[in-house]
């Protein structure tokens, strides 16, 4: 669950971005890392996306910051925060932006808990199936 209030280094973070939510990991106002294109109008183009640096106020774009709060059953596999940024900044660079298998969501939860998943993808598999199962 996501909620507004001020984030912490190594917090999960995202913004609304109308579609889809924005992911990204916290580390101070100056740096956000996440999977995007700086390149205006390419921020989802396979091409441009990597894993890059930015502040808080590029990372928001007006938008409302959101932090991720965590259940007993996921803290018990999150990293700590350390290992979060760490994780994060020795991504730098790496390109592959898929928005089904690696989106910045993806990147985001692979720096928490090891493991890349992404729910937002999860919810339209789950209701495309839904409709064709039909």
């Amino acid at each position: 669950m996501y909620v507004v209030k001020k984030p912490y280094f190594g917090a999960q973070i995202r913004v609304n971005r109308g579609l889809y939510y924005h992911h990204g990991i916290y580390a101070d106002d100056m740096h956000v890392i996440h999977f995007a294109s700086s390149v205006p109008g390419h921020e989802t183009d396979p091409a441009y996306a990597r894993v890059e640096e930015t502040t808080l106020e590029k990372f928001l774009k007006g938008g409302t910051l959101e932090v991720r709060e965590y259940s007993d059953y996921e803290k018990k596999k999150l990293r700590i925060p350390e290992e979060i940024v760490s994780y994060a900044y020795k991504e730098i660079g790496r390109g592959g932006y898929n928005i089904v298998t690696n989106n910045c969501e993806h990147f985001s939860n692979e720096c928490a808990f090891g493991e890349a998943s992404s729910e937002q993808v999860n919810n339209v598999i789950d209701v495309l199936s839904r409709i064709f199962s039909r």
